[in-house]
């Protein structure tokens, strides 16, 4: 069992980043009911009628961020019996000041192993949010 992990460098400030992954997730994720602010929020993420709801487990501002799915309601097409497959999942952040302009995000969604039936979908889903989207959003704030 592998978790799926990744990391990035990311040419903006530590601050910029952990503002992208706690406060302005529907810029580049999906959209957020909370800005994440605080260890025990519970928050939900949304594209509609798929979602995630989780409880910040860690919270250290432009450090990292710890968090547990709770509840889920996941929708992919053609994959049935995935709907609850990230619950007692947990995403980890962890942001290293590399320079004055460029972090180092470690990435690991701990439980998100080969053998889900959403590891493909999901774990290729995480590599665009994360290495296209998020990157940009920040690229367009430099």
């Amino acid at each position: 069992m592998t978790d799926y992990t990744t990391q990035l460098e990311i040419p903006n400030s530590r601050h910029a980043v952990f503002m992208a992954i706690s406060r302005e997730l529907g810029n580049w994720w999906g959209q957020q009911d909370k800005l994440i602010d605080e260890k025990n929020l519970v928050f939900k993420v949304s594209w509609g009628e798929p979602w995630y709801q989780f409880k910040v487990l860690d919270y250290k501002e432009n450090e990292l961020m710890i968090w547990e799915c709770i509840d889920a309601n996941q929708l992919i097409p053609g994959l049935t019996g995935v709907e609850k497959e990230w619950v007692r999942t947990r995403i980890h952040w962890k942001l290293k000041e590399m320079s004055s302009n460029t972090t180092l995000l470690e990435f690991k969604h701990q439980g998100l192993i080969p053998e889900f039936l959403c590891f493909d979908f999901c774990s290729s889903s995480w590599e665009h949010f994360l290495k296209d989207r998020l990157v940009a959003y920040l690229a367009q704030k430099l």
